[in-house]
């Protein structure tokens, strides 16, 4: 994965509070304990997860799937696909030689999840930052068209800052719990931030280049990434 962008301070730095303001946090963690059980119990099955690491007190990396995302969250699919394809079009105006496999590798683009496109992803990371890495070869158009033809392998990048800035809060069930509260258990040394990152499966497509806002459909030659899978020969990136 390539190497993420920078993150936000965040709530401050770990365990910097005076021990006599950290009781208050102590009663608090024990009420945001009750909010990831019910987040689970309602469905929210990431959210609820996200938050267990966080309460967790180990700030260690933790893995997402971006294919789970892309799957609930057709819209970040989307985005990560826009500018895919925006980096190969650039990359054939200053490649225009065909047969030669070129590596490839797409900036970082935030995104917004918001609660109308899955609760449980708002409430697991909100805001990811996504790009995507591959290997594309340009090859003869057959049909007349337009569009560059290319045979292409690709995976599909993410990463969040699992934090909690000041000012907003959201609701785990009748819980509310407001972003001042859970970064007061980072200060406080009761949970510790993270990162969350992962990468997809890698695709393969090969066909003309969809246009930019339309959808990569991946061919019949596609492998999703099992290893297992004796016939799944893909190009390194």
């Amino acid at each position: 994965m390539p190497t993420p962008p920078p993150h936000d301070g965040g709530a401050g730095p770990y365990n910097s509070q005076s021990r006599l303001a950290r009781l208050d946090d102590i009663a608090w963690a024990k009420i945001a304990l009750a909010g990831q059980a019910a987040a689970d119990v309602l469905g929210l099955t990431h959210a609820a997860r996200g938050m267990r690491h966080y309460l967790g007190n180990t700030g260690t990396d933790y893995h997402i799937d971006p294919d789970k995302v892309m799957q609930d969250v057709p819209s970040v699919k989307d985005h990560a696909e826009y500018y895919l394809i925006e980096a190969i079009e650039q990359l054939k105006e200053n490649n225009p030689n065909l047969g030669s496999p070129i590596t490839f590798e797409v900036p970082w683009k935030g995104y917004a999840i918001t609660k109308d496109h899955s609760h449980d992803w708002f409430l697991a990371m909100a805001a990811v930052e996504v790009c995507s890495t591959g290997v594309v070869t340009f090859t003869e158009a057959t049909d007349g068209g337009t569009r560059p033809a290319v045979d292409m392998y690709y995976q599909t990048h993410m990463y969040d800052r699992y934090n909690w800035d000041n000012g907003k809060f959201v609701n785990f069930g009748k819980i509310e719990i407001t972003d001042n509260m859970m970064g007061s258990l980072h200060t406080a040394g009761l949970a510790k931030e993270f990162n969350q990152f992962g990468t997809s499966s890698t695709k393969h497509y090969k066909g003309a280049l969809p246009m930019r806002g339309s959808s990569i459909h991946e061919g019949t030659e596609s492998r999703q990434g099992d290893r297992s899978d004796p016939t799944r020969v893909v190009p390194s990136i």
